[in-house]
């Protein structure tokens, strides 16, 4: 979205749905690279799919009553706290071992990530920046199984997210899609391999650091 929205000045309403499904190309490749290498928590993930589907159907309906001053404002905040949600976190990585979840435990917990999904539905937001330090936490999943369920979540929501937004009549950027679908779908390979060889901690500092930038400049750009 950022990128669309900033870079290559998209309409906000087009950024969406052109948004959602070039997340669906690169989160279903991201998923099947992950599926391979036996990363995803299987049980944890259709656990998580089926509730984000109401907060998706709000966020997509939210997106007709709300102005685009208004959404790209939200936007940046919604970014700013995925950034502030990273810093707060300060457990350490190397205690967090735990590679599957008991079904019990994760359905306690996980009503939290319907509420995630309404910003996907609402702006095509990933919701992997609330997702993977919700999973950290409160399960102590290891990072890469963390990642790894959590793009397989997205991919499944971002399905939906696009039907919903498509069968409201918007319209998606095709040229856009063009090139970015393929690129992402060759990403999706790559991505998964670099994340194995990547320090957690450099990583988390990086992410906080473009959220923070992209946050500001929404902020900024919607007054």
């Amino acid at each position: 979205m950022p990128l669309l929205l900033i870079i290559l000045d998209v309409k906000l309403e087009n950024a969406i749905v052109t948004s959602l499904l070039i997340q669906t190309a690169g989160m279903g490749s991201g998923t099947l690279a992950f599926w391979v290498k036996k990363r995803i928590d299987a049980k944890l993930l259709l656990i998580l799919l089926p509730i984000t589907i109401p907060g998706i159907a709000l966020g997509a309906y939210l997106t007709r009553i709300t102005g685009s001053v208004h959404l790209e404002l939200f936007l940046g905040v919604l970014t700013l706290s995925a950034a502030f949600i990273f810093v707060s976190t300060n457990k350490d990585y190397a205690e967090a071992q735990i590679i599957r979840v008991g079904v019990k435990n994760a359905r306690k917990s996980v009503w939290i990530v319907s509420a995630m999904a309404i910003s996907s539905g609402m702006l095509s937001v990933s919701i992997g920046e609330w997702l993977v330090p919700y999973m950290r936490n409160k399960f102590s999943l290891h990072m890469n199984v963390a990642v790894a369920t959590s793009i397989a979540t997205i991919f499944g929501t971002c399905i939906f997210g696009s039907l919903f937004h498509l069968g409201m009549g918007r319209q998606a950027e095709w040229k856009i899609l063009c090139w970015a679908v393929p690129g992402v779908i060759i990403g999706g390979q790559i991505g998964p391999r670099i994340a194995e060889r990547i320090n957690d901690r450099i990583l988390k500092e990086i992410f906080i650091f473009l959220l923070t930038l992209i946050g500001i400049h929404l902020i900024y750009n919607s007054y």
